[in-house]
């Protein structure tokens, strides 16, 4: 399925460009299982391993040479655990061998992150390639000091999900990429969370005011998106706008 010059891969939360060869995704969170059993809950330590499998799914399929994670690596924000650490080292390890660059957004959860990440890639901002904005999205773009012209951009940090109801009135909740364009014109998608356990937005019943990124609550007629909706057991499903579903 194509998703403006993107494409999907299989039923993954991640995109694949083919002319830049590169797979893009976001909001891993690494660590979040220590994190909650830090604070007195317990999630079995399983994510890692399945998103390493995911991305060597993707890497299969598509042969890409490049992998951007565009912000939201690691998932505690006051310090680095030491826990976290090796999952994040043994995650970048992995990315080193599978390919030829790496590239690196820094997230709002990515503190303390760049020591680590040094010996594979740069921290970065945001990444522009071939008119493409790659930026998080927890801050204003205005913010960010951007001084070339792009067209499209791509963001991370909303976890964008849709509430879904049946016949008989059950609801689930699925996560969703959303795309259209901006106020003043650019394309726009919104990547879904590459975390099979953090939260999201409903981003069709949240209002707009209310939403995470200043890039959704200001530049954009939320309502105007359409959704694709992806599940890695169920699939992908298109919707239209938000407003309509």
């Amino acid at each position: 399925m194509e998703i403006l010059d993107f494409k999907t891969v299989d039923s993954l939360p991640l995109l694949y460009h083919p002319e830049l060869d590169i797979i893009v995704l976001s909001d891993l969170h690494l660590g979040l299982e220590g994190s909650v059993t830090s604070e007195g809950g317990y999630v079995p330590q399983f994510q890692l391993e399945e998103l390493i499998e995911d991305i060597e799914t993707a890497k299969e399929r598509t042969g890409a040479g490049k992998i951007l994670i565009n912000g939201d690596l690691k998932h505690e924000f006051a310090t680095t655990r030491y826990s976290e650490q090796k999952e994040i080292k043994k995650f970048l390890d992995f990315l080193d061998k599978e390919f030829e660059e790496i590239i690196v957004v820094e997230g709002n959860h990515d503190t303390f992150l760049e020591s680590l990440v040094r010996d594979y890639s740069t921290l970065k901002n945001y990444h522009l390639e071939s008119d493409i904005l790659f930026v998080h999205g927890h801050e204003k773009l205005s913010e960010l000091d951007i001084t070339e012209d792009y067209e499209t951009i791509v963001l991370g940090h909303e976890h964008p999900a849709l509430v879904l109801k049946d016949e008989i009135g059950v609801k689930e909740k699925v996560d969703c990429f959303l795309y259209g364009e901006t106020k003043d014109g650019k394309k726009l998608i919104v990547m879904p969370a590459f975390s099979k356990i953090s939260g999201g937005s409903k981003v069709n019943q949240v209002p707009q005011r209310d939403l995470l990124s200043p890039v959704l609550r200001d530049k954009v007629e939320v309502d105007k998106l359409k959704a694709i909706a992806v599940s890695r057991e169920a699939g992908l499903f298109e919707f239209p706008a938000l407003e309509k579903i």
